[in-house]
């Protein structure tokens, strides 16, 4: 078995044991334990099988167990938990993984137990404290009298590593891990590697200790910590939400969560960044495709081609209601200044995720655990990079990790980068850095950027960044899942909704997804609300909003005759009841909607162009024809116009007009068809010299291609039998141009 294959198969039965489908589940977990080495797993499932078996059997004798439901659950709970041990085992035993090598020589390597694992813990810190902490937890230092000491640096990345492997933590580990979260003496950056350790360990594999250690990393609540073990613990609900109903003793542990007094606001800026880092890529195609080439070219973008199918951009179909109330408000002019570009990045955007993506090549970043380090002055790598500098950068490097636009592991990236560079360019870019610094600096003044709550974003920010580059960038990417391709179905996350209290959070959130166009999210959200307000024409309008921008038109149309009720004269909710009408191909509908906002809007171009596009469809070329002219004398510089007038003029038989507006398309934006129907005009006008010019150029057109133009000329074929072309000539005319070109 593959990787995927192992893990499918993991997921598939896991889901099952979910389902309650439990006899087809532990049959399969027999089978997917044969792909080990150990007979543990087989002896364990038959045990659960047999206790399993004995609830069937005794659940339908008309004696009540009063532990019953408990004894099922328990089962449950196991078969979970002994599938992921199946999993862990097939990976770390057969695999070539490089993470599961990793894993694999830390389990067989005598000097890493998990008591001497956690001795390593004692290279962090040179104070009494940490011996303490370490006797407090029955972990006694089995170090070597001929072993050399490991720097602090390595003890982390041991550390780090064993934490991040280890599939459950035991009393050892969970000791270890309350003593160092309360201690003073253990720095925060130190900490934070920890909880990011453990946050990876969870993702990888559940554990119910793993929860228990974040919760406790963000009950004491110590800065650049408590950000990261919350947002460690918002990714293991995602991944685990329906087990966690499993274990009751977790339940206490949530409730406390909601205590606190931000907790609701701090999980919606974690949800919110992640679903900003999910939209990275967005961004990036952003600043390479727009932002960059504007602001080295200093021109103008040029107007992409416009769609064939209609006559105008479709806006009409895309636009919010202007009556809505912006809750996220993106930073207005973004192409116009390279300062609201840093205000996005402020904002929570990864706009540097393209730039930095090629500076992770470093031997820096051989190691798992820097990727994840925090960015402080006084680390050693910090001190090697720059130890043969010759001026002075200490005070760029405390100005750097200060900084709220860049994230922990790219000011890495721009510290090793900048060994790289020559004198004189590092000069200029470390003075384009402080300038930048100085705008950034600015704006955050502006928006009060350092007030606490915002600064908790800005940690969380940066964190959630670090984390993207992980799962995104890291060489060994597809040996773990990214957290960044799950679904995260937040209105059914039960654990979540338990902890959130205020209602005004999942507003907010939808409210975001709304305006960051992720439709199905919104909806769900909108829809929840729903239940708890009745009559709010503004929550029809943004759920049917939603359900049109996902293809779901019957659904809108619903929720905006809602709106309806209880606004009529409202031309927002009226020019979409027509569109949704018009997109489930009742056009009689359509034409009555149009023809009401026209009525209140007679000079919008939209609507004009809509009644003509519902016009065609229901056949009234004549009256659709003079909605075209309007738009082309509202709109005369639009030269998509052209082309429907020409189609309904050759199809009305006004020839001449016909061709008249073919010949005024733009040569480049002339397509086969448009040639044929040229040609089909001349025909009626009995002009072979142009039919036969027009037919050749449909052929150079389509590559001289004969079968691709001799199925558009049969398509239009009707139009020159309508118009008394004889029938045989018809046919002669597609061999005379095959023979002539």
């Amino acid at each position: 078995m593959d990787y995927t294959e192992i893990i499918n198969q993991h997921s598939h039965i896991s889901q099952l044991i979910l389902s309650n489908e439990i006899i087809r589940a532990i049959d399969l977990m027999f089978d997917f334990a044969s792909k080990t080495k150990h007979q543990h797993h087989q002896n364990k499932i038959e045990i659960l099988k047999e206790t399993y078996q004995n609830i069937l059997k005794h659940s339908f004798t008309g004696i009540e167990d009063p532990e019953r439901d408990n004894i099922y659950n328990h089962v449950r709970r196991t078969l979970l938990e002994t599938v992921d041990s199946i999993k862990e085992c097939i990976l770390t035993d057969l695999s070539d993984l490089r993470i599961y090598k990793l894993k694999w020589s830390l389990e067989r390597n005598s000097d890493l137990q998990s008591d001497e694992a956690f001795s390593l813990i004692s290279n962090l810190t040179f104070d009494k404290e940490l011996e303490e902490i370490l006797r407090a937890s029955k972990i006694e230092s089995q170090t070597k009298t001929d072993t050399k000491a490991i720097s602090r640096q390595d003890s982390l990345k041991e550390l780090f590593n064993f934490l991040w492997l280890s599939d459950s933590y035991k009393e050892t580990e969970n000791k270890a891990l309350q003593n160092i979260c309360y201690s003073k003496k253990i720095p925060w950056h130190d900490k934070s590697l920890i909880v990011s350790a453990i946050t990876l360990s969870l993702i990888r594999v559940f554990d119910i200790n793993k929860f228990k250690a974040l919760i406790q990393f963000y009950s004491v609540k110590e800065n650049q910590v408590w950000q990261r073990a919350l947002v460690g613990i918002i990714f293991g609900i995602f991944s685990y939400n329906e087990r966690l109903t499993l274990y009751s003793e977790l339940e206490n542990d949530f409730s406390k969560l909601s205590e606190f007094d931000e907790i609701d606001k701090e999980i919606e800026a974690i949800i919110i960044q992640i679903f900003k880092s999910k939209d990275t890529e967005k961004i990036t195609k952003k600043w390479e495709e727009e932002i960059l080439p504007e602001m080295l070219k200093m021109q103008p973008k040029i107007e992409e081609n416009l769609d064939l199918e209609n006559i105008i951009s479709d806006k009409f179909m895309e636009d919010t209601n202007p009556d809505w109330e912006k809750v996220f408000e993106d930073s207005p002019n973004l192409l116009d200044k390279l300062q609201d570009f840093s205000k996005l990045q402020i904002e929570g955007s990864d706009v540097f995720m393209s730039a930095f993506s090629k500076l992770k090549n470093f031997p820096f970043f051989n190691e798992f655990s820097n990727w994840f380090t925090p960015f402080y002055k006084e680390n050693e790598y910090i001190e090697l990079i720059f130890e043969k500098e010759e001026q002075n950068l200490l005070p760029f490097v405390a100005q750097l990790e200060k900084s709220f636009h860049m994230c922990n592991s790219d000011k890495y990236s721009f510290c090793l980068n900048l060994q790289m560079i020559p004198e004189s360019h590092k000069s200029m870019m470390m003075d384009m850095f402080n300038e930048e610094m100085k705008n950034i600096q600015e704006i955050a003044n502006d928006d009060n950027l350092f007030n606490s709550f915002s600064a908790t974003k800005s940690i969380i920010t940066q964190y959630t960044q670090d984390l993207y580059r992980f799962f995104k960038l890291h060489p060994y990417k597809n040996e773990f899942s990214d957290v960044f391709k799950w679904d995260y179905d937040i209105q059914n996350a039960s654990v979540l909704n338990k902890i959130i209290t205020n209602k005004q959070v999942t507003r907010n959130i939808a409210e975001f997804f709304l305006e960051t166009q992720h439709f199905n999210h919104a909806v769900e959200l909108f829809k929840i609300i729903e239940q708890n307000e009745e009559s709010n024409i503004e929550l029809f309008e943004k759920i049917g909003y939603c359900f049109q921008r996902t293809g779901n038109y019957k659904d809108a149309l619903s929720y905006y005759k809602k709106a309806e009720l209880l606004d009529s004269k409202k031309v927002w909710i009226t020019k979409k009841i027509a569109l949704c009408y018009r997109y489930l191909d009742n056009h009689p509908k359509a034409l009555v909607y149009y023809k009401e906002a026209e009525k209140i809007e007679p000079e919008n171009l939209y609507i004009q162009a809509y009644i003509g596009h519902t016009l065609v469809r229901l056949n009234k070329y004549k009256e659709a024809l003079k909605y075209y002219f309007k738009v082309e004398y509202l709109a005369p510089s639009n030269d998509k116009i052209q082309r429907p007038i020409a189609w309904i003029s050759l199809t009305l038989g006004k020839f001449d007009t016909a061709i008249n507006y073919f010949l005024r398309i733009p040569t480049e934006n002339l397509s086969a068809k448009d040639y044929i129907q040229t040609a089909i005009a001349y025909w009626c006008l009995n002009d072979f010299k142009n039919t036969k010019e027009y037919y050749t150029k449909a052929l150079a057109k389509l590559d001289n291609n004969f079968e691709a133009f001799s199925k558009l000329f049969d398509e239009d074929a009707y139009i020159l039998l309508n118009n008394k072309i004889n029938k045989l000539d018809v046919n002669l005319m597609k061999d005379f141009i095959r023979e002539v070109n």
